[in-house]
């Protein structure tokens, strides 16, 4: 685990009681004792520094204090939590660090500073299908996930009891990953609303909807190539996207794109479209946009 996530029935006090599920991680697992500390990330995405004041019996309290790092560009992941840390040594927030080339010093790298937010629409899927979409999101830093409804997509009838189900995944995905971006998981949305409250031209960012047919009129490498202030992607059901549904992207300013030709199930279109803007975003600079002809 690289950080606790604080449930959402947090206060905002400065002290906490752990117990259950979240209370044996800490001692069992972690082997996290009085006087140990480990970053936290409240619902806000604020971050704090928890210290162990007692444990036992199923039952852990924790003292909460405010992060003391304010830089620019927070980090988005942290370091594993390591069992024995001192409260006077807590954890700091990670920078990656690399060699300046053929210099033997080093430079810091912030991740944060070259992904835009990224906003994702899925079509709803069948069962637990979006449970995996939903932990790749969280890990990949994904600022929020909202499920579709679609022509094509399932009835959203019973979604309600699954919701809740997919923000404790979420939540377990942060602890996990040690992302500090808090993925909010939205109520079901019909697209035609999507498009309304996430119009890329509107919100000056880019829209993308990925298609399982080559509509593309440009590589994702070159659609997100340009600084935009943020991604608003969106992935079909089953069966993609309807004719009028795909009209109505293009007419809001969403650009088609394609993930190749092998035919992929929704969910790991889903996935495959999260990893393809990341790491293009992340790798922008050292890219380059020239057609290689031979």
């Amino acid at each position: 685990m690289r950080q606790f996530v604080l449930p959402p029935s947090w206060d905002g006090g400065s002290s906490l009681v752990v117990s259950g599920k979240e209370a044996r991680r800490l001692t069992a697992v972690l082997r996290l004792g009085p006087g140990d500390s480990f970053p936290a990330l409240a619902p806000d995405g604020s971050g704090y520094t928890c210290t162990v004041q007692e444990s036992g019996a199923g039952r852990v309290l924790l003292s909460l204090v405010p992060s003391s790092n304010k830089s620019a560009h927070p980090p988005t992941y942290r370091p594993d939590i390591r069992a024995g840390t001192s409260s006077a040594h807590a954890p700091h927030v990670y920078t990656p660090r690399t060699e300046a080339a053929g210099t033997g010093a080093t430079i810091e790298q912030d991740p944060a500073v070259s992904i835009p937010p990224i906003f994702l629409g899925v079509g709803l899927l069948k069962g637990s299908k979006l449970d995996e979409v939903v932990r790749a999101a969280t890990e990949a830093g994904v600022a929020a996930l909202i499920p579709l409804e679609t022509d094509r997509s399932m009835p959203k009838g019973g979604f309600s009891s699954r919701l809740e189900r997919l923000r404790r995944l979420s939540r377990e995905a942060i602890g996990q990953s040690g992302s500090t971006i808090p993925t909010r998981v939205e109520q079901v949305m019909p697209l035609h609303r999507f498009i309304e409250e996430y119009n890329p031209a509107v919100r000056s960012s880019l829209g993308l909807y990925f298609h399982e047919t080559p509509l593309a009129e440009s590589s994702i490498h070159r659609y997100c190539t340009p600084r935009m202030q943020a991604v608003f992607a969106c992935v079909g059901p089953e069966g993609g996207f309807s004719g009028s549904e795909t009209t109505a992207l293009n007419e809001a300013g969403f650009r088609p794109a394609w993930l190749g030709p092998a035919v992929l199930r929704a969910e790991t279109a889903a996935i495959f479209a999260i990893a393809s803007i990341r790491i293009i975003c992340l790798e922008r600079t050292s890219w380059s946009t020239s057609e290689y002809r031979e």
